[in-house]
């Protein structure tokens, strides 16, 4: 039966009357009402019902719903926001529901209202230079932290002596090799011992060597603080699940 109902309600032809001052446009052949009705969501329409509750009802088109044949019209006189085909809430107002095989006909007052920001093109105007910009100084970011990494086979202290050198002089890897203000080389297995100069060049090479014993100190200390502190931190875990276990036993 709704099946039926469906394909008479789709079946239903009727003209269209466009707003007053529209041009004037060639005769077009009547289309399916239903059809006719979902393409002018957002509009505002009058509809004529037929007998025996023959009335004229003018509101804006929520919805016009295939499945229930159902026309949803908004009837107040200025709803809060616009309604699109596209629109995902309801706009506030007093909505009254008719079903589509009993309207004879609609006329178009007026189209849907377009939101203000579509009316703004300064709301649509998108910078590409500010975007090609930010785009190259992440891809830039992403490089330089690419290149903070060390070789194939570096272990974390090892990692973590270039990032705490790096952070107080201009530090970069050649190949396994720690170069620091592009003078002085950290071989294998970068301890101060391994600490020279670069051919050619002159510095304070013990001073650098007292920064890098300095600094793999400190972080080998902080290393095996948070192994220990990983450590306890398991076992206390371990405590509570073995002690509840007993409890409960």
């Amino acid at each position: 039966m709704a099946t039926d109902s469906k394909r008479q309600n789709a079946g239903a032809k009727v003209p269209v009357a466009l707003p007053k001052g529209e041009p004037t446009q060639p005769a077009a052949s009547p289309v399916p009402l239903d059809m006719a009705l979902q393409q002018v969501i957002g509009s505002r329409i009058r509809v004529t019902t037929s007998a025996p509750n023959q009335a004229s009802v003018e509101g804006i088109v929520y919805t016009a719903d295939p499945l229930t044949s159902l026309l949803v019209l908004n009837t107040t006189s200025a709803p809060s926001n616009s309604t699109t085909s596209t629109s995902l809430a309801a706009p506030t107002g007093s909505y009254r529901f008719l079903p589509i095989s009993q309207i004879t006909g609609f006329q178009l007052l007026s189209l849907p209202q377009q939101p203000s920001e579509l009316l703004n093109p300064a709301f649509n105007t998108i910078d590409t230079n500010a975007v090609q910009a930010r785009l190259t100084r992440n891809i830039s970011a992403q490089q330089a932290a690419q290149a903070r990494l060390g070789p194939k086979g570096t272990t974390p202290t090892d990692q973590a002596l270039f990032d705490a050198l790096s952070r107080t002089h201009p530090a970069r890897w050649v190949g396994n090799v720690m170069l620091i203000s592009d003078t002085y080389l950290i071989e294998k297995p970068y301890t101060a011992a391994t600490v020279k100069l670069s051919e050619g060049l002159h510095g304070d090479i013990d001073r650098m060597r007292k920064v890098v014993d300095m600094e793999r100190s400190k972080v080998t200390l902080k290393l095996s603080k948070n192994l220990i502190d990983g450590k306890m931190a398991a076992d206390n875990i371990g405590k509570v699940f073995t002690g509840g276990a007993k409890k409960g036993g």
